[in-house]
């Protein structure tokens, strides 16, 4: 039984190493931005400031300006406030294409469609650090 059990665990193991090893960085940044998309419409903000490049993060919480009178929350829990607001508002999500730019950096074309059946095309440049994919910039595209 624990023969059984330890070569299952082993067959388990390398498919995931060989899922890891198999996907391509379009794809890994793409999942990336899905699931960033995903906390937010999900009203998860801190969950999808997780996913954020922390330079980026950064900028976004000082882009804030909130007088700090009002708040007593640190700038990432501002973001992700934010971040849940804006879920409530996305009716329809829809990747339109991933590339490569470096081994490094990813682009993800994203459309989003509110509640209001508005449609905004927005450009997410996604970064490799250290392990993870994170999200450093997003973009509206006119």
């Amino acid at each position: 039984m624990k023969k059984a059990l330890v070569a299952a665990g082993a067959v388990l193991l390398a498919f995931f190493i060989f899922r890891a090893c198999s996907e391509s960085p379009e794809e890994s940044a793409r999942d990336t931005v899905k699931e960033f998309i995903e906390e937010v419409k999900d009203g998860e903000g801190k969950e999808a400031v997780k996913l954020l490049y922390p330079p980026f993060r950064d900028a976004l919480a000082q882009e804030l300006k909130m007088p700090v009178q009002l708040t007593e929350l640190k700038p990432s829990e501002m973001v992700a406030c934010l971040l849940s607001s804006m879920g409530e508002n996305i009716k329809k999500v829809k990747v339109l294409d991933s590339s490569k730019i470096d081994d490094r950096h990813a682009e993800v074309l994203v459309k989003i469609i509110d509640r209001q059946g508005v449609e905004k095309v927005f450009t997410f440049i996604v970064i490799k650090d250290e392990k993870k994919w994170k999200i450093a910039s997003i973009s509206g595209v006119k």
